[in-house]
């Protein structure tokens, strides 16, 4: 499955370039309920705080999209 592979990376990127200096953006449109508990719970583990942009949850077709600010 790819979402713990991104966050490994993300978690990689936003250490190296330091704590506090880095944020990542994450536009993420919503396909299944089991995949929305695992973008959390994934950001969770890793020790991130995952916060909803304001204004940002949209529907597209049948789906709803947010976008999330991802930091450590």
């Amino acid at each position: 499955m790819s979402i713990p592979l991104l966050f490994d990376t993300v978690e990689q990127f936003i250490r190296f370039k330091g704590q506090g200096q880095c944020k990542f953006i994450l536009a993420y449109m919503s396909r299944a309920k089991v995949m929305d508990s695992l973008v959390i719970n994934e950001a969770t583990r890793h020790k991130m705080i995952i916060n909803e942009i304001a204004g940002t949850r949209s529907v597209v077709g049948n789906h709803e999209g947010v976008i999330f600010e991802v930091t450590l």
